[in-house]
């Protein structure tokens, strides 16, 4: 079974996740989402498309898993079986359901 690993040669993700919800700090995610507000909430109030959220978001983890998987910590077995899973739960935690 062949599994490419690639790496993102970006910045973290939290940086991301700012520039892609147009806002300028932790806090700012912090206290929108403390006032009841999901990045789904956020990124529609900053007129930006809810998928590009979820889209890095999807990367991010997905670059966690292979650094399991290329660690030995899980199995290719395993890594498939949590990817196939991360757009449900990335979706769920977007949208905060």
């Amino acid at each position: 079974m062949e599994i490419s690993i690639r790496r993102r040669d970006t910045k973290p993700i939290k940086e991301d996740l700012l520039h892609v919800l147009k806002l300028s700090s932790e806090e700012d995610i912090y206290q929108a989402q403390v006032n009841g507000f999901s990045l789904a909430d956020i990124a529609k109030a900053n007129q930006v498309d809810v998928q590009k959220v979820i889209e890095l978001q999807l990367a991010e983890l997905t670059e966690q898993l292979q650094l399991r998987l290329f660690n030995g910590s899980i199995t290719p077995e395993q890594y498939l079986a949590q990817r196939a899973e991360l757009p449900e739960i990335i979706s769920k935690s977007v949208y905060a359901m």
